[in-house]
This record gives structure tokens, C-alpha cells and sequence, in this order.
């Protein structure tokens, strides 16, 4: 017993590699492919947004001389500081006893199902930061704003963008009891059109969940522009005719993006699978061109900056940009985990993107 060594099994290093190796989720989020990850040192973020998105010519100069100095302008410096998030779990005394045994006996392996349950927890929480960037991505591309608090409140961060391309659907709202007037095709096209000529960069994808898009398709227009000289429409076109239809004649790539997750509970700390956040909402259509729309940017979080060494911690750098840290208290004698990261998502493409909200009927101005 004297020899088992606890943190020779269970550390930052160890649950660190154990999650890349292990991941809960291989397939990457919508939003993550959108707004790929890279580092950035410290807890500050910034860049250039354009204003209208458009690329300004290189003006002529003649030979030997120097070159003209371009201002910035027509370019807006944003810069805020990241979102900071930290959680942390624990292996009490009486668990902590129990992996003592199991180490002690003379096949230690026999403490492996509990140290990969351990492991497994710890996987949980580095999971749970990657769904928080997907969270604070969706809510960038669907409200311009970035609007997350702690299951008790203490911690709240919000950061407005600034979107100004907001949309009401053109001719009719994409609803059930309007399908009959509707008209989500021109709506579309009329959108990009108007996009087009505010930036130069025409809209090339869509993104709406699934409630919104069975709106769309179900409108008595969209039927009607497939099959003009039909007039009883008896018989039955799939989904996939119809969005395939529609991406035919917009032009634009549609995604239908309905994940879910599972939210802690204000008043209990305690994840409940009934209270979810929808990362798109119903009745909302985000318009985005083509190639990447920022960066999921992640900084330096505090573990990293100050207990890398001459310390009773260890500490590893994770998957998604966490911070894995272990350390033993005294008293009660126990191992805590704790995971953190430091992030926000840059939207250098945000002026050339738009968001249409079809639950109601404004038109838009040319």
C-alpha cells in the first residue's frame, strides 16, 4: 500500500491523452467547421471587420518612388476579452480508498474500469467546453450576440457584434397558417439579391432547423413552381425533391442543423435532459457565403499561465482547446480535476451574412 502512488494512474497528462485518444464525439459540430479553432496567447482577441466587405483596388505608382501608405479605413479594430470557464470534478475519500485497494492487489489492472470511468467523467467535462463554443458559434451567426451565464448566475458574458443584416421573410410568414401565401423561394432570392448588391458577395448557404425547413417545403409555393401545370398536387413529393428544388433555383446549400443539448439547472446545478438549448432556433435562417466565417479562438487560461511548474499540480493541455488539472487536497483527503478554457469566436465574415426571421412579414429595401 505504501508504494501505491494515486497521481502515477490518475493525472493531467494521462486524462489528457486519454481524450484524444477516446474522444465522446469524432464528428465535428455544424458551427465548428465554420468557425475552425486556432490559439492565441493571453486572454485578449482581436480584428478588422470591414465595413462593407468589399476589396478596394491597389492604386498605380510610378517606379522609385515609395509606396503610398493605405489608411485602415472603412475598417472597424474589434477587439474584447475571451470568455473564461472552469468546472471541475473530484475523486473523494471513500473512491479514492477503494483505488488504493485496487492498486495494491497484486494484478493492478483490475483497477482499470474505475480509473476509465474516472477518465471517462473527466472526458465529460472537456466535451462540455466543446459544446460551449458550438453554443456561443450558434448564437454568433443566428442573433450577432454572444449571451451565456453560469447555472447560478455569477459568471454572465455578453458581447454584441453588431449584425445589421436582419431580414423579415419578403411576402408572407414561412408558418403553417400562411403557407397558402408564402413564398420561401423569391424570398430567398430576393435576400441574396439585396445582399448582393449591399457587399458584393452573394449568399451561398442556408442554415435552419428541421421545423423551419418542413415550413419552407410545405408551402403551397414551393410545389407550385415544381409542377406549374399540376392542380390537384395529389401525389406525393419527398423532402429531398423539394430541397433539392430549391437549392437548384437560389442557389444556395441548405443544412439542416436541429442538434440539441442539455443545459444545467439554475437552481439545482444539475443537467436535466428536459431543459435543452436549441442552437437554432425555430424560424430563423442564417445566409453565409462560401469558406470560413471566423475563428473559434482560444486563449491562455490561468492553469496554464501559472501552474505549468514548481507546483503540487499537473497540469496538460486537452482536445477543444482545454486545460486539464489535477491536485490532491488534504483535507478531506481527495483528487480534484479541474478543466478550463479560455475562448470566443471571431465573425471576420459577419457583414456578409444574414439572418431571416420568417416568423413574420416586413419588405425589405432595395
Amino acid at each position: 500500500m505504501a508504494n501505491v502512488n494515486l497521481f502515477d494512474y490518475i493525472n493531467a497528462k494521462e486524462i489528457a491523452a486519454y481524450v484524444k485518444e477516446n474522444p465522446i464525439n469524432k464528428e465535428p459540430y455544424f458551427a465548428e467547421t465554420l468557425f475552425p479553432s486556432r490559439t492565441s496567447m493571453g486572454t485578449d482577441i482581436s480584428w478588422l471587420k470591414g465595413a462593407n466587405g468589399l476589396p478596394v483596388a491597389l492604386q498605380p505608382s510610378e517606379y522609385d518612388v515609395k509606396a503610398r501608405m493605405r489608411e485602415k479605413e472603412g475598417f472597424e479594430a474589434v477587439a474584447t476579452e475571451m470568455a473564461f470557464f472552469r468546472e471541475a470534478m473530484r475523486i473523494g475519500e471513500k473512491d479514492r480508498q477503494q483505488l488504493n485497494l485496487l492498486l495494491a492487489h497484486p494484478d493492478n489492472t483490475v483497477a482499470l474500469p474505475l480509473i476509465r470511468k474516472i477518465f471517462d467523467e473527466a472526458a465529460r467535462l472537456i466535451e462540455g467546453a466543446r459544446v460551449q463554443a458550438e453554443i456561443m458559434r450558434c448564437q454568433l451567426m443566428v442573433d450577432g450576440k454572444i449571451n451565456v451565464a453560469s447555472a447560478d448566475g455569477r459568471a454572465h458574458y455578453v458581447y454584441d457584434y453588431g449584425m445589421t443584416n436582419l431580414y423579415k421573410a419578403v411576402r408572407a410568414a414561412w408558418l403553417p397558417e400562411s403557407k397558402d401565401t408564402a413564398d420561401p423561394v423569391r424570398d430567398l432570392i430576393d435576400i441574396c439579391d439585396d445582399m448582393e448588391l449591399k457587399t458584393g458577395i452573394r449568399p451561398s448557404r442556408a442554415v435552419m432547423n428541421r421545423n423551419t425547413f418542413l415550413n419552407m417545403i410545405n408551402c403551397d409555393t414551393v410545389q407550385k413552381m415544381m409542377y406549374p401545370d399540376d392542380s390537384t398536387m395529389h401525389y406525393f413529393v419527398s423532402e429531398q425533391q423539394k430541397k433539392s428544388f430549391i437549392e437548384q433555383v437560389t442557389g444556395i446549400s441548405i443544412y439542416v442543423y436541429s442538434k440539441k443539448f442539455g443545459k444545467l439547472n439554475h437552481s439545482t446545478g444539475l443537467a436535466h435532459a428536459t431543459e435543452q438549448v436549441t442552437l437554432i432556433p425555430d424560424n430563423k435562417v442564417v445566409l453565409m457565403p462560401s469558406g470560413n466565417l471566423g475563428n473559434t479562438v482560444y486563449g491562455t487560461t490561468p492553469e496554464a499561465s501559472d501552474l505549468m511548474s514548481g507546483t503540487d499540480a499537473q497540469v496538460a493541455q486537452a482536445a477543444y482547446g482545454t486545460t486539464v488539472t489535477t491536485f490532491k487536497e488534504k483535507h478531506p483527503v481527495q483528487v480534484v480535476t479541474v478543466v478550463s478554457c479560455v475562448m470566443i469566436p471571431s465573425f471576420e465574415a459577419i457583414d456578409n451574412c444574414a439572418v431571416i426571421d420568417v416568423s413574420d412579414k416586413v419588405e425589405i429595401s432595395a
